[in-house]
């Protein structure tokens, strides 16, 4: 039977598994020491006495923020718990609304997706690019590219 990503990470073999748990746990990591933080300073061009504006001191990492833009209602609790529960093996497996998993299995879909997405690509973090795993990349029988030599 093969893999996708509606099924739990038990279901990988043990050193896919094992990558794909440690991947959640940075991304925990990531999130938990980074979030958005809004701090109010004293504006530039005081209108009136005391004005203050709003400023980011510091922001959700990358790879949140593109998520949150493309998913509505994401919940960064939900994601939290979903990302601990995948570097635990404990996420849940997805079903439709009658499996009643669901939402929580769904969290777990997308993130376990994202991962293998993270682990078959690559990844950049703050200018650098973190390269594909090849073993991930070898299970998922994902074939390499033929770079074409260019021809003018």
């Amino acid at each position: 039977m093969t893999w996708d990503v509606d099924r739990q990470i038990k279901y990988l073999p043990a050193e896919i598994a094992v990558v794909f748990a440690e991947e959640a746990k940075r991304l925990y990591s990531d999130l938990l020491e980074n979030r958005l933080n809004v701090v109010l300073v004293p504006a530039q061009r005081e209108r009136y006495e005391g004005h203050m504006i709003r400023a980011v001191e510091s922001r959700n990492p990358h790879w949140y923020r593109e998520l949150y833009q493309a998913t509505p209602h994401l919940k960064r609790t939900r994601t939290l718990k979903s990302l601990e529960r995948i570097a635990q093996a404990r996420d849940l497996p997805f079903r439709d609304q009658r499996g009643a998993v669901a939402p929580y299995g769904s969290y777990d879909t997308r993130y376990r997706d994202f991962i293998r997405q993270r682990l078959v690509e690559g990844y950049e973090v703050n200018g650098m690019f973190i390269p594909e795993e090849p073993v991930i990349r070898k299970f998922f029988s994902v074939k390499e590219e033929k770079k074409e030599k260019n021809q003018f």
